[in-house]
């Protein structure tokens, strides 16, 4: 399989933060080495047939060589022989997976001399670095930081959150599934990260976002970029924007979605979703949890766990006397509007990152992208 090249034909339309340097292709593994020497690094590695986020200590363990191919209900990854590194688009797994854990101990306690001796959850001993997350995946982590620092500081996941290093690698080719160009949330990163690198043919361009990341970059072999190297960043950019698998037309889908909430195609939900969950697990940004205290049988020690939950599921809106979404038309119905238009009066900002996981990951193959564009009107 060849390498792609960019045909500088006219001015690229994407700039690059001042200070953007270039970084060699070998020195990657001294990127990583002094990331893990302050930080616990996650970065994507090839786990179960699929891309995965994993804490790693070696550039050795990035997933390279692979690419993915992507549909409604299908994921396959492929080997190949290209050179280049970030040549796949997202897996299943996203940064929440580590701010916002699955499963989380809150606290346990045990009996002693009559009374209960309380433990809470002991803070992390490091800091997390994510490196190599895609744009749509930096900007999930700013929707949860609204959803958990901005009125109602969580500390379980400020903990995790916390002063967390963010190197974001720029899409040069997206998933056949990907729309974050519609969502405005890729394929370049603008903001929200410490360091983005865009790949190159034999290096990496890189741009510092904060102080964080420019002292970062200090530390490296970098080289000052040249403009034939910026021109190469910028264009492969925006091949990434001329071939995003989906679109999405957001303008006035807030206010759209909210008309129309009786549309007949959220009939067809009740009959094509099967309430397995898995679009709230894979999203990025899907927050809600419930609550579970354990007590061993001798009663004499407890624990209490949060579990991530979904909106998908019965008990999620079940209460005294009545469960107020009971079918899958009006679960399904809640979960796009939140995305795409309730989520933008709660916090400013879509919920959805066009990440396309949802569409990916879709054991029967709904396509949100297909049915906001339906309930809008095909426009």
């Amino acid at each position: 399989m060849k390498t792609r090249k960019a045909v500088l034909a006219k001015p690229a339309k994407f700039v690059f933060k001042p200070g953007a340097a270039t970084l060699r292709k070998d020195d990657l593994p001294v990127m990583i080495e002094r990331l893990t020497a302050e930080y616990d690094v996650v970065a994507p590695v090839v786990r179960d047939f699929s891309i995965a986020l994993e804490k790693i200590k070696s550039a050795n363990e990035l997933a390279r060589g692979y690419r993915d191919v992507q549909s409604p209900g299908r994921y396959v990854l492929e080997k190949t022989d290209e050179p280049m590194i970030f040549t796949y688009a997202n897996g299943q797994e996203s940064p929440k997976k580590f701010i916002h854990p699955s499963r989380l101990l809150m606290f346990k306690g045990a009996r002693k001399d009559g009374l209960f001796d309380v433990i809470e959850e002991d803070e992390p001993e490091r800091k997390l670095a994510f490196f190599g997350i895609r744009p749509c995946d930096r900007q999930s982590i700013l929707v949860l930081d609204r959803t958990y620092i901005t009125d109602h500081p969580d500390p379980y996941y400020l903990r995790r959150r916390g002063d967390a290093f963010v190197a974001v690698v720029n899409c040069t080719r997206p998933g056949a599934t990907c729309f974050c160009a519609s969502m405005g949330t890729g394929p370049k990163a603008d903001r929200g990260f410490d360091i983005a690198l865009t790949e190159l043919a034999d290096a990496f361009l890189i741009e510092p976002g904060s102080p964080k990341g420019m002292a970062m970059m200090s530390k490296l072999p970098t080289k000052p970029a040249t403009q034939a190297e910026l021109s190469q960043a910028g264009f492969w950019i925006e091949d990434a924007l001329l071939h995003m698998g989906r679109t999405l037309n957001t303008t006035d889908l807030p206010q759209i979605l909210l008309r129309e909430l009786d549309h007949p195609h959220w009939d067809i939900m009740k009959d094509w979703c099967v309430g397995c969950t898995n679009c709230t697990i894979v999203c990025p940004t899907c927050f809600c949890y419930t609550i579970a205290d354990k007590v061993d049988l001798s009663l004499q020690s407890f624990k209490r766990e949060r579990y991530w939950d979904s909106c998908f599921s019965w008990q999620f809106t079940e209460v005294h006397g009545c469960n107020f979404r009971e079918n899958l038309r009006q679960r399904y119905r809640h979960w796009v509007c939140h995305k795409l238009s309730y989520w933008v009066e709660q916090y400013g900002v879509f919920g959805c990152v066009g990440c396309g996981r949802c569409i990916t990951w879709c054991p029967v193959g709904i396509d949100i992208v297909d049915v906001a564009t339906t309930v809008r009107g095909g426009v």
